[in-house]
């Protein structure tokens, strides 16, 4: 599991934004909070698992128009091997300022 938040946080930093598990305590007009929801075992045979699937949420945090860094979030982590990207409903945070975009990840390890 280390190895794959590992890689989920290295290419979500690529994007040129603060990134941080569950909190973020700046003031960026841009950031990204992200979060494991599910780790669970599939692909049984023999009673073993072959392979863990890791379900991550990103959330988008955006002042300002966060379209280009939706779409190269989905680019960046696509080629990264994650799978099954779902945008979600975006919001406005009244009491923020904020945009609010969560973004559901799938990743298989084998």
């Amino acid at each position: 599991m280390k190895n794959v938040d590992s890689l989920l946080k290295a290419e979500l930093e690529k994007l040129g934004v603060p990134v941080e598990r569950l909190k973020y305590g700046g003031k960026a007009a841009c950031f990204i909070v992200y979060q494991l929801v599910v780790g669970r075992d599939t692909f049984f045979s023999d009673d073993e698992e072959g392979a863990q699937e890791f379900t991550y949420q990103v959330h988008v945090y955006s002042k300002t128009d966060y379209i280009d860094i939706l779409q190269r979030l989905k680019t960046a982590l696509k080629a990264a091997g994650f799978c099954a990207i779902t945008i979600d409903a975006e919001t406005y945070e009244q009491d923020t300022g904020y945009y609010h975009v969560p973004v559901e990840i799938k990743y298989m390890e084998v």
